[in-house]
């Protein structure tokens, strides 16, 4: 039982307690009356039936008729005539019985009252004793009427004070509701404001928790602001504000592994000379040179969604577009920008430019080099302007499916409606090996008879058909199903546009409810929503699932630490952070220091942390001294073969 509970049953008794008390009181004292009241009719009926017995002059049989007759009324219950020597004359007891009050009531509250004594002359010198009791009915009635009313009179008032009780109550109830709350999300580290309210003390405590909430917020604002410098420190350079090598190059990687489109375009922009620039320009104007070179790289990153630029060593600059076709004429866009700036005009630099184009399915490495031979090529043939050479290569190395948006909807529609699906899975685990749960991702059939493809291979061209909330609930569905099979915990995605779409949070939520067992062991991780707006969404999915036993996760957050707290308040569980954020930690003191506050605000958030596609088994073993609750990737199975 809760405690609002607990104290409504309390005053409820209380007050039952306290109008039964006053209704005793009440019959007690009426029956006190009473009682005194029979006692005074008793010595009265006795007097006056003493003088007519008197009348008789000791005729036994006539002081006996006369009895008779007054007992006859109904008005005596008892009339005894004893002589003076002790012989009863007559003692006389005709049944007597209320006519409204219950036998029970009369036999709780007796009214007999004292009987009544007079002396009746016998006409011989001497006086018999004459003992009267009167027919306490009338009174047992009366009291039975008096209580009755009164208890109905306290059970409306006790009905009344209840109802109003209940009505002050459940306002109560309803203003505190929110404080209680507040305090369970600011026990679970999300920081949110309650309305302070009317009522007395409630306007005071939230106003509490208010400030609590707030200086917590704070906090952790801060923090993350902290790790977002480290972050900084160690992703960004800090002349040029663009990514250091070790965080473009895992960008890159992931790119060219994980995008599943036709390819990218990698340029690569590399100053000539810088050596001479520093002591010809100073050092600020040098950087300034520089920092003009990386805001036009920027204008890039910032039309096109999904590009990025970095700094690869104090003269080269690359910029990777996530489409394929575009290299040539952003080369030539980027030169001609280049040499139309007054800043590299003025410092009399000189730039190339080079890339590769259509790179796809190889490494980061083989990509940076296939450009850079463009770029040595484009260096060869400078002319000496401030944008000199530039050339670009064609570098497919694997086939490219040139199929239009209808042909990949009606492929991935009819594999999804025939049922040619299946999971492929990747086991996470924790530092002990445990296993946490296997990430499903969904594998397709396209054609019949064909090989199942992975994700990388369709799933960008899902969102461009609008087929993910499909995609999403069919990956749901046999996640379910594999859990109820061999109840080993699953994980699968749902992407911000599924969430957003009308219909799918409540048909994954009347799957879940179908397979409640099931549901208990599901995880689901979310892409983090890029755009505020998107957090409402996730919020209004976590509200409805999570009361099913669904933990949700958010992939990939860590690229914006200071969004984490507005994550939380949406309602997850777990972060995975990117291996893009941690690749190469095992030797980077910096990174060690960046990844290390991270976590720490993460947990301080009440989340765990997992980190995703670690390649490297030195990696691993850093974060498992970190402290990451768990991880996945190649290096995963790597460790486990070790503990096998």
């Amino acid at each position: 039982m809760t405690t609002t509970r607990r104290l409504a049953c309390g005053l409820a008794a209380l007050l039952l307690t306290a109008a039964l008390a006053g209704l005793a009181m009440q019959a007690a004292g009426a029956a006190q009356t009473l009682r005194l009241e029979v006692g005074r009719n008793n010595r009265d009926s006795a007097g006056l039936l003493a003088l007519a017995l008197a009348e008789r002059q000791g005729d036994p049989a006539a002081l006996r008729g006369l009895a008779e007759v007054q007992a006859a009324s109904g008005h005596y219950r008892r009339l005894q005539l004893q002589q003076s020597n002790g012989a009863l004359i007559f003692d006389l007891r005709p049944p007597s019985r209320a006519e409204r009050a219950p036998r029970w009531f009369a036999s709780a509250w007796p009214l007999a009252g004292s009987p009544g004594r007079a002396l009746v002359a016998d006409g011989y010198g001497g006086s018999d004793g004459l003992t009267v009791e009167t027919n306490a009915a009338w009174a047992q009635d009366a009291l039975w009427d008096a209580v009755s009313l009164a208890a109905a009179v306290l059970l409306g008032c006790w009905l009344v004070v209840m109802g109003c009780a209940v009505w002050v109550w459940r306002g109560f109830g309803r203003a505190l509701k929110p404080r209680l709350a507040q305090a369970e999300a600011l026990a679970q580290g999300r920081f949110v404001d309650a309305d302070e309210g009317r009522w007395p003390g409630l306007a005071e405590l939230t106003q509490s928790l208010n400030a609590l909430a707030g200086r917590m917020r704070e906090g952790v604002a801060l923090q993350a602001e902290q790790v977002a410098l480290l972050q900084r420190r160690v992703q960004l350079d800090a002349v040029t504000g663009l990514a250091l090598r070790s965080h473009f190059v895992a960008q890159l990687q992931q790119r060219l592994t994980d995008s599943g489109g036709p390819g990218v375009a990698l340029l690569l922009v590399r100053v000539l000379h810088l050596e001479t620039l520093n002591p010809r320009l100073g050092h600020e104007a040098a950087d300034r040179l520089l920092a003009a070179i990386a805001d036009v790289l920027l204008t890039y990153v910032d039309r096109v969604p999904a590009a990025f630029a970095g700094r690869l060593n104090g003269s080269d600059f690359a910029l990777c577009l996530p489409v394929r076709g575009v290299a040539r004429e952003t080369a030539e866009s980027l030169r001609a920008a280049l040499a139309a700036s007054a800043t590299l005009r003025s410092g009399g630099a000189e730039v190339v430019i080079g890339g590769a184009d259509g790179l796809r399915d190889i490494g980061a490495g083989a990509a940076l080099s296939a450009a850079d031979n463009a770029l040595a090529r484009a260096e060869a043939e400078a002319d000496g302007g401030a944008a000199g050479g530039c050339v670009v290569e064609d570098h497919v190395v694997a086939s490219v499916d040139v199929a239009g948006v209808g042909a990949w909807r009606e492929q991935i529609g009819a594999a999804l409606a025939d049922g040619r699906v299946q999971l492929g899975e990747s086991r996470v685990i924790d530092s002990s090996s445990r296993l946490v749960h296997l990430e499903c991702l969904l594998r397709v059939q396209l054609a019949v008879g064909d090989e199942y493809q992975t994700a990388a291979r369709w799933l960008a061209q899902s969102p461009r058909s609008r087929l993910l909330p499909q995609v999403d609930l069919a990956a749901l569905a046999l996640a379910l199903r594999a859990i109820a099979a061999d109840g080993l915990p699953r994980a699968v995605q749902a992407s911000p546009l599924s969430l957003s779409m009308p219909g799918f949070v409540a048909e994954a939520a009347r799957r879940l409810r179908a397979t409640p067992a099931a549901a208990r062991k599901l995880s689901i991780e979310c892409l983090h929503p890029m755009q505020p707006v998107a957090f409402a969404p996730l919020a209004s999915a976590s509200a409805v699932w999570r009361p099913l036993g669904v933990r949700l996760g958010v992939e990939h957050a860590a690229g914006l630490p200071q969004e984490l707290a507005r994550l939380h308040q949406a309602g997850i569980d777990y972060v995975r952070v990117d291996a893009r954020h941690l690749r190469g930690i095992a030797a980077d003191a910096a990174l060690r220091s960046y990844a290390q506050s991270l976590l720490d605000l993460i947990h301080g958030l009440g989340l765990q942390a997992m980190a995703g596609g670690i390649d490297a088994a030195p990696d691993l073993e850093a974060l498992w001294q970190l402290g990451f609750d768990s991880a996945t990737g190649p290096a995963v199975a790597l460790q486990e073969s070790r503990v096998s």
